[in-house]
């Protein structure tokens, strides 16, 4: 049922898509070399390991968010789709604070955004036994999900256009790409924390990996402001 579900959705959201998007639009064409051509560029790749990062640090902690509602929090299970719809509730405000990071000057704000996000999940470290801190840090971690999409979907269209505008296509689709690559690497990680070790260290490695994304957000900025000067 959350399968039939999920393509019931998807069929709304299509249907709604072709009534409100414009329906011409100019662009440029391109071929697939062209458009292959932009993630030659050094700033291009170092932009697509921000949110995969980002993401990946999420993830390592939300893939097995249901074990920790259960076995750390202590949540009866009857009660864990209420924590989830509440989880989602709090993301909407992630892209709203996207949208605020990106109004001037996002890269810079994000190295700051993902040492707050690191902080974060670390704090699940010493919150997971305790159940209302520890909800207090998922609904923490919501809010901070989707800080980078607006950001560096921006960033890459720039990108695009100083490079090679007939990519901005291409460009448009490399969030959603690192997004998806993010929550695989997340998975994987947090997967291997658990064989190695408990629930209680995937705070460790999540908060990890925001750091990272930190680190290369903080690179693409300063690569970015001596090319500018």
């Amino acid at each position: 049922m959350t399968f039939w579900l999920t393509a019931f959705l998807g069929g709304v959201a299509f249907i709604i898509s072709m009534f409100v998007l414009p329906k011409h639009l100019s662009g440029e064409n391109g071929s697939l070399s062209d458009q292959l051509s932009l993630l030659k560029h050094p700033k291009v790749i170092l932009a697509f390991l921000i949110p995969i990062f980002t993401i990946a640090g999420t993830y390592t902690i939300y893939t097995f968010i249901t074990p920790i509602l259960e076995n750390k929090l202590g949540v009866p299970t009857k009660y864990i789709a209420i924590v989830l719809l509440i989880y989602g509730f709090f993301s909407i405000f992630s892209n709203v604070l996207a949208g605020k990071i990106a109004q001037r000057n996002g890269l810079s704000k994000l190295r700051y955004i993902f040492i707050i996000q690191a902080f974060i999940l670390f704090s699940f470290y010493f919150t997971m036994s305790s159940l209302w801190l520890g909800i207090l840090s998922i609904l923490l971690m919501a809010v901070i999900l989707y800080a980078v999409n607006a950001t560096i979907q921006l960033y890459f269209m720039d990108l695009a256009e100083e490079y090679s505008p007939s990519a901005k296509d291409f460009a448009s689709s490399l969030t959603p790409v690192a997004v998806n690559l993010g929550i695989a690497l997340g998975a994987a990680i947090g997967g291997f924390v658990i064989n190695s070790g408990s629930l209680e260290y995937l705070a460790w490695a999540a908060a990890t990996l925001a750091l990272i994304a930190s680190a290369f957000t903080s690179m693409s900025y300063r690569r970015n402001s001596n090319d500018s000067h």
